[in-house]
């Protein structure tokens, strides 16, 4: 789906609102409404729960990414900024 199509949908759906850029005639300028900062609001919570669910088994994460940075840069002492 092209940016337009989906900004599109957002702007039916009340989410955003279009307007014309009064500096630039080519350009809109886009805003969110107060339903679509809710529905982003708890899009954001769902999103941080199912993370934390699915990395639950591994336990700290501290750990992993640093696990993770040793597993890039291959050594144990060069892992780079924590």
């Amino acid at each position: 789906m092209m940016t337009s199509q989906v900004l599109r949908v957002l702007e039916e759906r009340a989410l955003v609102v279009r307007a014309a850029d009064p500096g630039d005639g080519r350009a809109r300028m886009l805003t969110i409404t107060k339903q679509g900062r809710a529905l982003a609001n708890r899009a954001v919570a769902v999103v941080e729960e199912v993370d934390r669910e699915f990395f639950a088994p591994v336990g700290d994460t501290t750990d992993l990414a640093h696990a993770l940075r040793v597993l890039k840069y291959r050594t144990p002492e060069a892992v780079g900024p924590p």
